[in-house]
């Protein structure tokens, strides 16, 4: 009987399972092309520690969620052998009673499988009550301490129901086993074997009932278990836990690349951004089906933090469910050329547009992901759609498009004024008869334009021409990057830029570029290579770092006071400079640096990325408010201890206007970005923190401490030609 019952359940499960899965596929299939092959021993590195290994569900701010997590997830590895061999039972003739007798499989007849499949046994009757205990730890989580990022669902409760049941189903088969045989052994003691100890005490505690009783808990243990089993198959397709069959594909088919570059469209064949479904990848669909609504993407996220209409969890379900609902879109058979026309645009059905305009891309989503879903390129093709076709995008950015169009700067100033910074400074300029140069400067818009951050400019020419640096810039010929285009989704006049920059630069013979400005960097070092622009690229932080190791530079102004650093989400997160800045402000003698809590890969944005620098913010609290009342409150907690920090329940918003009344501590804000630094000081004005709170970048500060040698400005005569290094 146990066989038809078994082959039942299967021609019943399996095949709803494969025609849900076909049309899930078929979506899929019916998507962009993207190649993900590549680096095949990089892709197995990284999924044996990120997938299988779950690296990232064990960070230290989500470390006992993240714990539980694994400890399901080990579980549900180790237990597989388990069921298969269930399912085996299942079609014998003798399905229940096939392991009374623990001696009756062959292995056991031979000592080295016998001790090898009671290790097995052991594991698995651990990893299991482990399970059942984090299912537990998950069910008082959602229903009593309800925290924020959580999404409360019934689904939640059937899931930790389902695998609680299958590993107590389990304990019950096995339970009803050991009775069975201590029975046949004519005892009545209770038994207790060291390679099953938790089936041992579920079978200790049949043994009252006796052996009638226990068998039919075992038969309804077995047939719970592989019900459960084929139920939860087809419940994955349908649900937020879709991830346990595709999370393990999406972390092996991650970017191997720099979260900062973004993916450069064949604009000659009008590939203009996502419109629809059909314009967005494969990977960008699998992204969909492996959220787990987790939530890790908004602890940090500057958008849902401050009341954005933003957040990449609910914009994966969305998308997500949006796509389930429309799978009639692709006709039958599998491939682009079953697409059929007249798709919704997504755009104004499954997102609004204020939704795909107030992302900063400053990237923590994607770092928090355990899966690896690329949130922010998804948002940046439909950005390209709404900007290259449609026309469609926020007022305030027209003149930006317009300032970079004809003047080669975002603000649109002159390009004849590009080197009045430098005017006294008798810089070369590159391509000039002083040359060659090791270094080409690229100062940036901001640094050449914006008038704070023109002093950074200076600052950072006095420290390379005292280490002896060799430099040049571009004077008048400087022209923008692109960066803040791009982002906002003004591809081609990106690209416009890129391919003229590295044209330009390849033509000079240009090697290395120096930047200040951490968008610079991200985006000559990143996605230039792209149009043949390939140049070592240093950040202003890392070069001043460098130079202090070599000992190129002494710092001995001493500076007595407090100072936290903000990281920049472009040097940073996106690109892993988090060391060079704060060796760089340890060396400046009497400066004592204290962290924000969020920091480092937690840091919180400024505001400003994703082209948001040139936006309004319309909608709920400002971020640069939310992150300099962070810095202000870490500031007054240095001053005084006693001055309440942030703690766990309210790290995620320690800024909030109102959160926070009093002016704070009084020290110095350090930034390593220009973007940064008009947000902070814009923020510092804005809350009447001017006498208390200085925003300085970190070249400035180098630049005050420096220790310069007598008769030169700036450490030597301008104009003066210098070698890389002194000899």
């Amino acid at each position: 009987m146990s066989p038809i019952i078994t082959g039942l359940l299967l021609a019943i499960a399996i095949p709803i399972f494969v025609m849900t899965m076909s049309g899930r596929v078929g979506v899929l299939l019916a998507m962009k092309k993207e190649n993900r092959l590549d680096q095949i021993p990089l892709r197995i590195t990284r999924l044996v520690r990120f997938g299988l290994g779950q690296r990232r569900m064990v960070d230290p701010e989500e470390f006992t969620p993240g714990l539980m997590h694994v400890l399901i997830f080990a579980a549900f590895l180790v237990l597989q052998l388990r069921t298969l061999m269930m399912f085996a039972m299942g079609f014998s003739t003798g399905a229940l009673e096939l392991f009374t007798d623990l001696s009756h499989p062959f292995w056991l007849d031979q000592p080295a499988l016998s001790g090898l499949y009671r290790v097995y046994l052991l594991i698995k009757d651990v990893v299991a009550a482990l399970a059942v205990m984090a299912c537990g730890y998950y069910v008082w989580t959602r229903w009593k301490v309800k925290p924020d990022r959580m999404t409360q669902s019934w689904e939640a409760y059937l899931i930790l129901g389902f695998i609680s049941g299958l590993m107590i189903s389990e304990f019950m088969f096995g339970g009803s086993h050991m009775v069975a045989a201590r029975v046949a052994q004519a005892s009545t003691a209770p038994s207790l074997v060291w390679w099953e100890p938790f089936t041992s005490l579920v079978g200790m505690a049949m043994m009252p009932l006796g052996a009638t009783a226990a068998h039919v808990l075992g038969t309804a243990g077995f047939w719970i278990h592989l019900t459960i089993v084929l139920a939860f198959l087809n419940f994955l397709p349908i649900g937020k836990h879709f991830h346990i069959i595709t999370g393990l594909p999406n972390v092996f088919f991650q970017r191997t690349h720099s979260t900062g570059k973004l993916s450069t469209p064949n604009l000659e064949k009008e590939e203009f951004g996502a419109a629809t479904v059909k314009d967005l990848t494969w990977k960008q669909g699998l992204d969909l089906y492996s959220c787990t609504e987790c939530g890790r993407c908004q602890t940090h996220c500057p958008t849902y933090i401050t009341g954005k209409p933003l957040t990449h969890k609910a914009v994966n379900q969305d998308l997500k469910h949006w796509l389930w609902d429309n799978e009639q879109w692709v006709e039958e058979g599998y491939g682009p050329n079953h697409v059929k026309e007249g798709l919704p645009e997504i755009v104004g059905t499954a997102l609004k547009s204020e939704t795909v305009w107030a992302c900063t891309s400053c990237g923590w989503c994607e770092q928090a992901c355990p899966v690896f879903i690329e949130n922010v390129p998804r948002l940046i093709d439909m950005r390209r759609y709404q900007v290259q076709v449609k026309a469609d995008f926020p007022p305030e950015i027209q003149r930006v498009f317009e300032g970079i169009e004809r003047q080669g700067n975002p603000w649109g100033l002159g390009q004849d004024r590009r080197d009045e910074w430098a005017e006294d400074l008798a810089l070369p300029t590159w391509g000039d008869e002083g040359g060659p140069y090791e270094y080409l400067f690229f100062v940036g818009c901001a640094g050449s334009y914006d008038d704070k951050q023109k002093k950074v400019s200076r600052s950072l020419v006095k420290i390379m021409r005292e280490a002896g640096v060799s430099f040049a810039t571009l004077s008048k010929q400087e022209m923008c990057n692109g960066d803040s285009a791009r982002r906002m989704g003004n591809e081609y006049l990106y690209q416009t830029m890129a391919k003229t920059n590295v044209e330009s630069w390849n033509s000079m013979g240009v090697k290395a570029v120096i930047t200040q400005c951490p968008h610079c960097f991200n985006t000559i070092k990143n996605e230039y290579p792209e149009f043949g622009g390939e140049y070592r690229v240093i950040n202003h932080t890392e070069l001043i770092n460098e130079l202090l190791r070599e000992k190129r530079i002494k710092l001995s102004q001493v500076m007595n006071t407090k100072l936290t650093y903000h990281d920049p989400c472009y040097l940073g997160r996106h690109n892993g400079v988090y060391d060079a800045p704060r060796e760089v402000l340890k060396a400046i003698p009497g400066l004592e640096v204290v962290e924000m809590q969020r920091s480092k890969r937690e840091g919180f944005c400024c505001g400003a990325g994703g082209g948001r620098m040139w936006m309004e913010e319309h909608i709920g609290t400002r971020i640069n408010h939310n992150r300099l009342n962070e810095a202000a409150l870490t500031l007054k907690h240095a001053e005084d201890p006693s001055t309440p920090f942030p703690d766990a329940a309210d790290k995620k918003k320690p800024g909030q206007v109102g959160d926070y009344k009093e002016k704070g501590g009084t020290g110095v804000v350090a930034v390593a970005c220009p973007f940064c630094s008009t947000m902070l000081k814009d923020a510092v004005n804005d809350t009447g923190r001017e006498e208390n709170i200085k925003v300085k970048d970190i070249t400035e500060l180098v630049a005050d401490a420096l220790e310069t040698r007598s008769g030169a400005a700036g450490g030597v005569a301008p104009g003066t030609t210098l070698s890389a290094k002194p000899e």
